[in-house]
């Protein structure tokens, strides 16, 4: 059995404890390194090569974003991740960065519950940095921050140590005054930035090394010694000392919150019905017994299975066979295929449960934002979207 197979057989395993999955997104002003992080992340699961990531790009499939070197399209990956003697799993989506696709920035941020705010050492905090911070914080998808292409400082730019912390210092600050003039009062505090706590790291993503005060600590290494690695050109030897992927997903898994935790407060935020109604108290406990809550993030066009409709399941369980209908259609659907997506390729599992994200194919009517589900429509409110262009991608 292959690496990736073995994870999947994880996740399936996963999926139905709520309290060791996580829901996350990477977002970031263009060219920050989203994309590359999630590669990083992903080779440190075993779902692609070490060697590769970073130049490779995994998550960016299509053939405009590979020809125009910039993520279009949110796509989402599996992974597990061990952390304090326990599995986890991580359901990420890589967003794009551009400006000209926040559209489907939003569509993702519904789907999310924590982001990784990646920030570039050198170009600072971006227009489309606090685009993507407001962005998360108005959907209450909790935000940590990756300062990225830290070897840039220490290489191109030549700083000292000394002006390295300062200029990590500035930023930070800078960020957490966004979050906190926008985060709800209620999460003021559990969101407020903690260097010292560890919601915060540092590192770069194409050469797959991270840290983060606690990290350092743990490892007995500091600053200095990440600095001296850098300026040596021994990024490498970094990179197995502080591997990227532990360091934030471990971050992924302390900070953030899990779906039994999150959906109590995201779904009066994303979803137009009555709290107390038999779907409104299914999304906000996450009962896999209750009716379908699929919201529709993405649809994908596979030459064999046709579209596929990925999102997240706030409710009920997704099984091959399920008559389902689209919240507005009159028509209903029976699902055919149920998997889980890593990047381009999707593993056929025997089921979804609520928390997770899902593939399904047989619902070929579904667009970007739409609503599936198996009970009485008239019931229903749809989950709250934007209306933004459809976008589709042929893989």
């Amino acid at each position: 059995m292959g690496r990736k197979e073995d994870n999947i057989n994880k996740v399936k395993k996963l999926m139905n404890n709520l309290e060791y999955v996580r829901n996350i997104g990477t977002v970031a002003h263009i060219d920050h390194g989203k994309t590359t992080l999630s590669d990083s992340l992903m080779a440190g699961a075993g779902l692609m090569s070490f060697e590769l990531a970073g130049s490779q790009l995994a998550l960016d499939y299509d053939e405009q974003e590979q020809a125009r070197g910039i993520t279009i399209n949110a796509v989402n990956a599996s992974m597990v991740h061990e952390y304090e003697g326990n599995e986890y799993l991580i359901n990420l989506i890589d967003t794009p960065g551009h400006v000209d696709f926040g559209g489907d920035v939003t569509r993702a941020m519904r789907a999310l519950d924590g982001a990784v705010v990646v920030v570039c050492a050198v170009e600072g905090i971006m227009p489309q940095t606090e685009t993507v911070i407001r962005q998360a914080i108005k959907e209450n998808v909790k935000p940590i921050i990756f300062i990225n292409k830290v070897d840039r400082l220490i290489n191109e730019l030549k700083v000292t140590p000394e002006q390295m912390q300062e200029r990590f210092f500035k930023i930070i600050t800078d960020l957490d005054s966004r979050i906190q003039k926008l985060a709800p009062e209620e999460f003021k505090e559990d969101w407020k930035l903690d260097v010292s706590g560890g919601s915060i790291a540092f590192g770069s993503a194409y050469h797959k090394w991270a840290t983060s005060v606690p990290y350092m600590q743990k490892k007995g290494i500091s600053f200095k010694d990440i600095y001296d690695y850098c300026a040596k050109e021994d990024q490498k030897t970094l990179a197995q000392v502080a591997p990227v992927h532990e360091v934030l997903l471990d971050m992924v898994i302390k900070f953030l919150p899990n779906p039994k935790v999150a959906q109590k407060y995201r779904i009066p935020k994303i979803w137009h019905g009555e709290d107390d109604s038999e779907i409104g108290k299914a999304m906000i406990t996450v009962d896999k017994n209750g009716p379908v809550a699929l919201m529709v993030n993405k649809i994908l066009i596979d030459p064999h299975a046709g579209e596929v409709a990925v999102g997240r399941l706030f409710s009920g369980t997704l099984k091959r066979g399920l008559s389902v209908s689209i919240v507005g259609m009159p028509k209903t659907y029976n699902l055919q295929l149920v998997s889980v997506a890593v990047g381009a390729d999707r593993m056929p599992v025997e089921e979804v449960v609520a928390g997770n994200m899902a593939a399904v194919s047989g619902v070929r009517d579904a667009i970007s934002g739409s609503t599936i589900t198996n009970t009485d429509m008239e019931a229903f409110e749809p989950i709250k979207h934007y209306s933004d262009p459809v976008v589709t991608v042929a893989i």
